[in-house]
């Protein structure tokens, strides 16, 4: 139950990491981050998704 616990922790940290370092670089996660996920990860911090707005609102213009 401890390691259960562990890589739901685990795979929690790894999926912001990834929305803060990867996916602003990555055209389909952005989209798909931005679009699914942001709503949700603002709750937590709006500078979660921040980077992929700034690399969103770069690449429209």
């Amino acid at each position: 139950m401890r390691s259960l616990l562990t890589l739901v922790i685990v795979g929690a940290i790894a999926f912001i990491l990834v929305g803060m370092y990867v996916a602003p670089s990555q055209p389909d996660m952005r989209t798909w981050y931005l679009r699914n996920a942001c709503e949700h990860l603002d709750k937590l911090s709006p500078k979660i998704c921040q980077p992929m707005r700034e690399a969103d609102g770069a690449r429209r213009i």
